[in-house]
């Protein structure tokens, strides 16, 4: 069997397992994915027809399964098999409960369908793979099922009824459409359209008290939160003066936090940041080379720095 044979058998093999885990795929969607025309995924829709396959659909209008019909499991590689078990690891250390547990009723399944080999594979690698959890406990969560509920409502597109505990302990009602989740900084939040305040929020996930789904549809369309949180985000300036010989370790987190310009001075490296955590994430971040680095601006990031240091002097003493 020729290479090119063998593309085109991976290349359909993939497409059927796109029309098993979808509802609807469109030519043009496959196309773009494989890198080859439109005309050859025709021909490659036609090749799982005539193998029996009982595909739904027409060309420009997207493809499906025939509702009912069932394949046997599919057969997972080496390196997929690896890939579970590691992205099991981290679901086990970054995960939300309610997420975790579900997560690991899913992966009991997918071993359930793996090949004997496979399954020693798992035994034998699974107790040589760690993730060490840098982050400091996170709060008790008040709902065990928050997560399932909040993409349950993105989904079907309907508003969600919550009691939210904020910072400073008041407790309100929202009525909120949420546009996605996020975790960050060993927590989960909420991007959300807040219909009280007529704009956008963001709720921390362990401070929801009660939730409830409604079905009152969204007011508006929302784009993806990624998106969102480019256009929405209320970004703050900061600069800072950095010993260079410090500069080597902050080489990936600087871009994280933000980073828009960065000049070197006989000083030292005066960084430019934009950043929405201006109150928590980047102080923090700071923090940890404090000692090699002065706050230019704002005044407000030097406060928030004292005070964070004053409380740490204060649980040392």
């Amino acid at each position: 069997m020729n290479d090119h044979y063998l593309k085109k058998l991976d290349r359909v093999t993939a497409i059927l397992t796109q029309l098993q885990s979808k509802s609807v795929v469109r030519a043009q969607d496959l196309a773009e994915k494989f890198d080859v025309s439109i005309r050859t995924i025709y021909r490659d829709v036609k090749t799982l027809e005539n193998a029996g396959i009982p595909i739904v659909g027409e060309a420009g209008n997207g493809y499906s399964l025939m509702d009912g019909y069932k394949l046997p499991p599919i057969m997972f590689n080496k390196e997929e098999v690896l890939s579970f078990i590691t992205a099991e690891k981290l679901m086990q250390k970054f995960s939300h409960q309610s997420l975790g547990n579900h997560y690991q009723t899913a992966m009991e399944k997918v071993r359930s369908v793996l090949r004997y080999s496979d399954k020693n594979l798992i035994q034998n690698i699974e107790k040589q793979i760690d993730v060490f959890n840098f982050h400091t406990q996170q709060a008790e969560d008040s709902l065990k099922n928050v997560i399932p509920i909040i993409l349950e409502s993105i989904a079907e597109k309907t508003q969600l009824n919550i009691e939210y505990q904020t910072v400073d302990s008041k407790i309100s009602n929202r009525t909120i459409e949420a546009v996605g989740i996020f975790f960050e900084f060993n927590f989960w939040y909420i991007m959300a359209y807040c219909t009280l305040r007529n704009d956008f929020r963001q709720f921390r996930v362990d401070r929801i008290l009660k939730i409830y789904k409604t079905q009152t549809p969204f007011l508006q369309e929302y784009g993806q939160i990624a998106d969102y949180r480019k256009s929405h985000g209320n970004k703050v300036k900061a600069k800072l003066l950095v010993d260079k010989k410090i500069m080597a370790h902050l080489v990936n987190s600087k871009k994280y936090y933000g980073l828009i310009e960065e000049v070197e001075t006989d000083q030292g490296v005066e960084l430019t940041f934009e950043t929405e955590w201006i109150n928590d994430g980047f102080p923090r971040w700071v923090i940890t080379f404090a000692d090699y680095a002065t706050v230019l601006e704002p005044e407000s990031l030097r406060t928030r720095l004292k005070e964070l240091l004053t409380n740490m002097m204060g649980r040392h003493q």
